[in-house]
């Protein structure tokens, strides 16, 4: 039978914490593994139902961890897919340059494994990438993979000067697209690409 409670300490960086049942008479240890609201970071106040189980040391840990009140995807990752699709199809009907959408793809792969990585360098305590690099990634089209990272890993999502900058770049990234959808836009695009077929 699922218990009911709420996260009281939640450490994101490790992706483990403690929850505590209604009424405060049970207090385990659950890992962010036991989730099953597939790919949401919990955080301290969310209302959960788990069961318990007992690990080979005779611990107790929370097991099936369901958050309460999560469902689908956030706004971040709906405008991301809603620009791949929408920018696909401008490229279609107005005859933009081809190459754009396997680019965006691209850096947005590349970004994401960048936020990876300095995300594994916070917790390791080595070098970590500069924020510069990151948003001058996202502003070459990387952002989708930066928001995707966002929402997956809990990394930079709360930073509020840093969000503010993204999602600038993000603006002045989609203001670029449409411009490269114009005549002059796609003749650059040729120019620069020229060994490529658009």
């Amino acid at each position: 039978m699922a218990i009911k409670g709420q996260i009281i300490e939640w450490n994101d960086e490790k992706g483990y914490g403690f929850i505590s049942a209604i009424g405060g008479e049970l207090k385990v240890f659950f890992h962010i593994s036991s989730v099953t609201n597939r790919g949401y970071r919990p955080k301290i106040k969310d209302n959960v139902t788990f069961n318990v189980a007992e690990d080979k040391k005779g611990r107790f840990n929370a097991e099936n961890v369901v958050v309460l009140g999560v469902h689908g995807f956030p706004f971040t990752i709906l405008f991301g897919f809603s620009f791949f699709v929408a920018a696909t199809a401008s490229v279609v009907l107005f005859d933009g340059p081809k190459i754009l959408i396997p680019l965006y793809v691209v850096l947005s792969m590349f970004t994401y494994l960048m936020f990876a990585k300095d995300k594994q360098a916070a917790q390791d305590g080595r070098w970590r990438t500069p924020e510069s690099t990151l948003h001058l990634l996202s502003l070459l089209g990387g952002w989708p993979g930066a928001l995707l990272a966002q929402f997956l890993l809990r990394h930079k999502s709360k930073k509020q000067p840093f969000k503010f900058i993204l999602w600038l770049t993000i603006t002045l990234n989609i203001a670029g697209f449409l411009w490269l959808l114009t005549e002059s836009g796609r003749h650059l695009v040729q120019v620069v690409f020229g060994a490529f077929s658009l």
